[in-house]
């Protein structure tokens, strides 16, 4: 199957990846939401739809209100931002592309004075690197070295590589998580237990890397990601019980060791604005952001 012609449009499924991938490699965007695997996973929470316009990949999000991402590719971009401000114009009335990174804004829209390009700190992605969280050497890295020395002299527990044997296992530890946060009343929340979902139940499908880290022969904790550009792997996901203290740096530190040791820094995607979450990625001591923009025409 293709992805149609602009202003047609189709719905995101798996048979849509080599065509989705084939751009992505060719025009690779920083930020972490122009993977594949998060396209697909969130399809149903964001309505996301493909198209193509001068060979570009259009990614549109057609849930209210309906907005573009960047245009995947390198071809006439700013007859096809203007393409599509056009198109937004008769169905909203703030038309705006949203999380475009900001190798796209220097290289197309830094000097153009038909666009309002506007920062978007919620929707930074938090950069890593992976050496430094996998040894959490130093004053800075001090409380999650303590807590990962905590963890390991107070339980016994082995990691285990994801493979597609473990996965009902992942959904059931998936589904506790979810009751014991009462994911059901945050749409937030639910919105990416339904993505997670999509991910385990796809997984051998979508190129991916998982962890788990047992504990008294139950998961405790789960870990999604892949390599997204040539010297950086993402994490999409990373799940565990925050009763045991040092958990989530070890399942952390621990896939960071087996899955991305051939990669220079980590991406660990946005805060989407939550205090408590900035606050988590923070203490991480970033070694740099992908910086995101709203991008709007100047009427």
């Amino acid at each position: 199957m293709t992805v149609p012609e602009f202003p047609e449009f189709r719905e995101v499924d798996i048979s849509l990846k080599p065509a989705v991938q084939d751009l992505q490699r060719r025009f690779p965007l920083e930020a972490s939401e122009y993977t594949f695997t998060n396209i697909f996973a969130f399809r149903l929470g964001y309505e996301f739809q493909l198209s193509r316009l001068r060979d570009n990949l259009i990614i549109k999000r057609n849930k209210e209100p309906v907005s573009f991402f960047s245009p995947v590719g390198n071809s006439h971009i700013r007859e096809t931002m203007k393409e599509l401000f056009g198109y937004l114009r008769n169905i909203s009335d703030d038309a705006c592309i949203e999380r475009v990174p900001e190798s796209f804004v220097k290289e197309f829209l830094a000097h153009d004075p038909d666009f309002i390009v506007q920062e978007d700190r919620d929707n930074f992605d938090y950069v890593y690197t992976v050496q430094e969280l996998i040894e959490l050497k130093g004053r800075k890295f001090h409380d999650k070295k303590n807590r990962v020395n905590r963890f390991r002299a107070d339980y016994q527990y082995e990691y285990l590589p994801l493979n597609p044997g473990r996965i009902d296992e992942c959904i059931e530890f998936e589904h506790y998580w979810c009751e014991v946060r009462d994911c059901g009343k945050y749409p937030g929340l639910e919105k990416e237990r339904c993505a997670i979902l999509e991910m385990l139940n796809n997984f051998g499908s979508l190129d991916m890397q998982g962890g788990i880290i047992k504990t008294g022969g139950k998961i405790a904790a789960l870990t999604l990601g892949e390599k997204m550009l040539s010297d950086t792997f993402v994490i999409h996901v990373e799940k565990a019980h925050a009763h045991i203290p040092g958990l989530y740096q070890v399942i952390n530190q621990e896939f960071l060791i087996h899955e991305a040791g051939d990669c220079r820094y980590v991406n660990r995607e946005q805060d989407l604005g939550e205090e408590g979450l900035r606050n988590a990625k923070m203490s991480y001591n970033p070694s740099g952001f992908v910086r995101k923009y709203r991008v709007r025409e100047k009427k």
